[in-house]
């Protein structure tokens, strides 16, 4: 007959509980969720849809304001019942390809910084270059005509300034 010391009927005891503690750690801690990554091309606008009530005076706000992503615009739509909550889009951009990390926050505006954010949200943004050559502000807000034939300050050549130019020490 085999008997066990009170020694090794805790360690027995022990092992499951602490397998089991470590388990639900690391589960929470992201460890085993898959990829959260969210891949788009250069200058192409992400839209962001998030739950808020705005009649709170509570709304989602890039921290730290900023940041690489450009706020484009942010729109809040409610339903008609009073106090009930809506959703807030907002659209940013990254100007340039990399990997980001875009923290939303939702506060109050009016509070200072130092208080905490009621919640918090990140995620990662990876930006792949993108096959057209045109700027942010071309693909964004596309010419609509032709461009003015008068000639503009930075067509004309430089002119050297009249007169000497002299720099004095005080």
């Amino acid at each position: 007959m085999l008997t066990l010391l009170p020694y090794e009927k805790f360690r027995r005891a022990l092992f499951p509980l602490l397998s089991a503690i470590l388990i639900s750690l690391l589960s929470g801690c992201g460890l085993f969720r898959p990829s959260e990554d969210r891949t788009i091309p250069a200058a192409t606008p992400l839209i962001i849809a998030l739950p808020a009530n705005f009649s709170t005076g509570y709304r989602w706000v890039l921290d730290p304001p900023l940041q690489t992503a450009h706020l484009l615009d942010e729109k809040y739509s409610s339903p008609s019942i009073p106090g009930a909550q809506g959703e807030q889009t907002l659209r940013v951009v990254f100007p340039r390809e990399g990997r980001f990390n875009l923290k939303l926050s939702y506060r109050r505006l009016w509070e200072p910084f130092s208080v905490p954010a009621a919640q918090a949200t990140n995620f990662v943004v990876r930006v792949t270059s993108k096959e057209n050559k045109s700027s942010i502000m071309e693909q964004l807000f596309p010419p609509k005509e032709l461009p003015s034939a008068i000639s503009q300050p930075e067509d004309e050549p430089a002119h050297g300034a009249p007169g000497k130019l002299q720099i004095r020490r005080p």
